[in-house]
Order: C-alpha cells, then structure tokens, then sequence
C-alpha cells in the first residue's frame, strides 16, 4: 500500500466513542507510538454536548447522529434508531446513565471460555475508569477520567416511588452499581458538577494535545486494507467525497460500535460468504457470525399522569419555564436540567425462579403525550406525570445487521427479531404485571390519576405481547455483532484479535457477547480500558522477541 510518511501510523483506531477515546488515550500514553482516532462525524463543541438535558435536542439530531432504519417485523413495526456521529459518537448524545452490571455478568465471560474476561478485570477497569461522587471501594473508583455523580436533589415523586418500590421487597441503596440485590437508587450518571463527562471530555480532551496522537474528524472508514493476511491500513472518505488512505505499521482498531463495526468488516470482506456474495463483496476471510448474535432491550414506556405532586413538568412546558430553567442551572449546576435520561432506576427480579435481578426500570416525573409538528419534538404535558420504563434485562433473541452492497451510502439490513424466544416472552409479561404492581402500591398510587401508556385496557397475555412488540421501546444498548468467543468462528478471540486477519482487532459494543446487567456505555468503555492493557503487552511481548531474536543472530 502506497501511503506517505504523513499518513502513517502505528495505530489506527476507527470511531471516537466510548471505546475509541479510551483505545485512544491509553495508546499514546506512551510517546514511542503514533495512533491515528478517525471519527466519521464531527466536533462535540456544541454547549449543547455539556447540559445534561440537552441530549433532548442532540440524541436524534443528524448533525450529530446516525440514523438507522429497521427491516419491518410484527404488525409492520418499523423504528430508526438513532447512534451518536460525534466525537464521543454516543456518550456525547445520550441519557448518561451509568449502570455496570455485576459479577456474574462478566464471569460468564470467563466461563464460555474467554480467558481473562472476569469480574476481576472489569472490576479493576471500573476502578481506573471512575472518578465516583460517593468515593472509592473495593469496586468503585475515586480518582479516574470519567466523574459520576448520583441524581440530585431528592424529588417527592421519586421519593413515593422509592418507598412502593421498598413495600415489594426492592431497598433503597446509595449506589445502583453496588451489589446484585434486588435494589433502587437514585441515578448514577455520566455527571460532574452539572455537566456531561462524554468519553472525549474524559480521555480526548487533554490526550489530544500529545504530538503522537491525530484526531481526525468528517472521516469515515469504508474499508480496511488487507494484504498477505494482515490489516495494513484504512481506505476512508473525507467529508463524504474524496478518499484518503492511512497506513497502519502495528494494527488496526475497529471500534465503531455495533452497528458500524461489523459493516466494515463485511466491506473489506470479513463475513459470511453468501452475505458477501449477496453485497458484491470478495470474501477475504469467512466468517459467518459477522453482524449476527444482535442483542437489545425490548420493553414498554409506562406513562401515568399524577396529582398532589409537581415533578418536572411544570419546569420544562413551555418555552419561557425551559428558558428560566435553564437560566437558573447556569448558576447553580443542579436541577433537572443536570439530570440525565432518568431520575431512578431500579434492578430486580420479576421471575423469582431467576434467582437474581431479570428486570431493570427507569423512572422520571416527566410526562411527554405529543411531537411538535414543527421541529419533531416531543412535547413535555402541561399536567403532573411520569414514565417508567422497564424490560428484561438478559434478553435471548437475536437480531442481526449485515451490509446490503459495497457503498458506505448502502443502507444496511437490520433485523432486530424481538421477542422471538419462549423466555423473552414469558419473562416480558411477569416484567410488566410487575411494574403495574409497584405503580399500584402506596404511597406512590395515591399519586396516580391514569395509566395514559400503554393504557389499562391492554391486560391480556396476547394484548400485552403485541403491544411490547408493535409499540414497545428499544433500550439503545446494542451488542454482540463482532462477538468474543473460544470457537474458530467466533470473531473475535479473548485479546479481541479479529480471526483470520493478523493486525485487526475489534474494541466496541459489538465485541460484548451478553448482556450486561445494565446499561452499554460503562461495560464498554471497561472493555477498552483491558483492551488497551492487552495490546500493550502483545506490543512489548513482541518487541522482546525481536530482541532476542536480534541477539541471538
């Protein structure tokens, strides 16, 4: 590959997201390196990016986003579901809940076979991760990049909630992420002292100044160059025209996420061969579990409208109450407007044969009914109410996103295949008689006046089903496209190493082979942090068997 000394570099790590940055950062610790960041979108120095609540206006904005666009399923349900474009890519747009999971999530790893992955690692890289409001433990971090802070002040809405949740065996703790009981808290998020702490705020925001580090923006990948069995470089498009090619002397990083990723690869020809075939792509390696195993949330959004008490209507329905709103959060930092997505979530079994926590639920006192014909947005109702959102949370159906033709601008195939096993159905509806149990216990009930969403009429098994099906929501936690794994044709290996292809690893989402109890963005950004530590030592085991081997010539 002909590329000039100034497109050079040792590492090339493709995406600036949560993985990326972390990849990014901790690579070019070290100064003897060169790492090239390539981000398909733009600059995050929009205000906007800072304001918690401003994820409102950015989450689904296409300066910002890529959207991506469902095959159609049940009764002709289709969604677009939108993931950061941005330097950040998603942390920069999205609800900033920090949920981990716990240690059963990350032994499993271990367990399938992949060497190394344990709740011991996660545990350490969560350690070195977080700068955490509450302090450091034995699996919390007090001094690293990324501050997290727990939701505040204390609401009455929230509060009543808290306490029904207690009256059906789910406590109250400080900390959402500090055990694997049956639990409620108030939010832990990506937040420091008012502000969103994105994966560029955390590791790009100083680590770019390094003179071996080249962040490059309006950049996108379209493939990676492979030649003799190793991954050599990028070929990418600039501000989608021109093409410029990079060269990488060591590796390349895939870290797109879990829809981008495994698209690249089956544009450089790294998938299944029919999938290939089908896109008019020459196979280069076979792997035929490229783009499947897609693993995400699928619940329902409960919306209920209440009396006796205020929440966060009443600050954000007009223009002129955001406006004031948001002037008074300039000086204080606190508010709803330093919230993230949700005020409360809560981990719990709705199975009792499960045996640990099978549900996760959010909560907010803020009730939206209606779109702005204008801009598209929603509408926050001029009346008390609040969601509560909730779903399984070790989903077993499997999805799948694969290419359609050779063309960054070829709109890919994804099906999300919700609801397609026996447990995920089972499970949704002991999930939902759930939750209508808690919203109906005191002292919470004594609040609500109406359940708006998906309404008291729909109670039967099938009605249920249907509705979570046609009307329910995603969770925005997509995994397990490029999934890790002890068989040759898992993707990836347990250093993440891509198999078949020297050089090219995927660090991203798409490398997670379960879910996570919790949400996507912490879990990913621990994956990079040990990703980091492995390729570090291949780099220096490597390098002391060229000097031996040196020395022994």
């Amino acid at each position: 590959m002909n590329v000039s000394a100034d497109k050079s570099f040792d590492y090339i790590v493709v995406g600036a997201g949560a993985a990326g940055a972390v990849l990014a950062s901790r690579l070019s610790d070290d100064p003897s390196v060169s790492v090239l960041l390539l981000e398909a979108g733009g600059s995050d120095r929009s205000l906007l990016h800072l304001v918690p609540k401003g994820f409102y206006f950015t989450s689904s904005n296409p300066k910002y986003t890529k959207k991506f666009t469902t095959e159609k399923w049940g009764s002709g349900a289709q969604e677009t579901w939108s993931r950061g474009r941005v330097l950040g890519g998603s942390t920069t747009v999205n609800g900033m809940v920090w949920n981990r999971g716990w240690a059963a999530d990350y032994d499993a790893w271990e367990k399938a076979g992949d060497a190394g992955w344990n709740w011991d690692a996660f545990r350490a890289a969560y350690r070195g991760i977080e700068k955490h409001q509450l302090g450091g433990t034995s699996f919390r971090g007090a001094n690293g990049p990324v501050g997290v802070s727990v939701a505040s002040p204390r609401d009455p809405a929230c509060d009543a909630l808290i306490a029904s949740m207690a009256a059906n065996g789910i406590e109250y703790q400080d900390d959402m992420n500090g055990s694997d009981d049956d639990r409620v808290s108030y939010v832990a998020s990506q937040v420091q002292r008012g502000l969103r702490v994105s994966s560029t705020r955390a590791f790009l925001n100083t680590s770019r100044k390094r003179s071996n580090l080249t962040v490059v923006t309006h950049t996108e990948a379209s493939r990676i160059i492979i030649e003799n069995g190793r991954a050599v470089g990028i070929e990418a498009i600039v501000k989608g025209s021109s093409t410029v090619l990079y060269g990488a002397s060591r590796e390349v990083l895939v870290c797109g996420g879990a829809f981008d990723s495994p698209m690249l690869l089956e544009r450089s020809g790294i998938g299944n061969p029919e999938v290939l075939a089908a896109a008019g792509v020459p196979v280069v390696v076979a792997s035929p579990k490229v783009g499947e195993n897609l693993l995400e949330h699928r619940g329902i959004e409960f919306q209920v409208t209440l009396k006796g008490v205020k929440g966060f209507n009443g600050k954000l329905q007009s223009p002129l109450k955001q406006f004031w709103t948001g002037f008074k959060y300039l000086f204080t930092r606190n508010g709803v407007m330093a919230h993230g997505g949700f005020a409360v979530g809560a981990n719990y079994e709705s199975d009792p044969a499960s045996g640990r926590p099978d549900t996760q639920a959010f909560f907010t006192p803020i009730s939206t009914s209606a779109v702005n014909p204008m801009s598209g947005r929603i509408v926050v109702d001029s009346e008390p109410g609040a969601k509560y959102v909730t779903y399984p949370l070790h989903p077993t159906s499997a999805g799948s996103i694969h290419i359609t033709g050779t063309s960054l601008h070829d709109a890919p195939k994804l099906v999300p295949n919700f609801l397609d096993t026996a447990h995920d159905r089972e499970l949704l509806l002991k999930v939902i008689r759930k939750a209508r149990t808690i919203l109906a216990t005191e002292p919470f009930s004594n609040y609500v006046v109406d359940e708006v969403i998906p309404g008291r009429e729909i109670q039967t098994d099938e009605q249920i089903l249907d509705f979570a099906l046609n009307k329910g929501k995603a969770g925005y936690h997509t995994l397990g496209t490029c999934a890790i794994g002890p068989n040759d044709d898992d993707v990836v290996d347990d250093r993440l190493r891509v198999r078949g292809v020297d050089g090219l690893r995927v660090v991203d989402a798409s490398v997670v082979p379960f879910q996570p109890s919790g949400n996507s963005a912490a879990p990913v950004m621990a994956v990079a942090w040990i990703a980091a530590d492995l390729i570090k030592a291949d780099r220096y085991a490597a390098q002391k068997a060229a000097a031996s081997t040196a020395t022994t010539a």
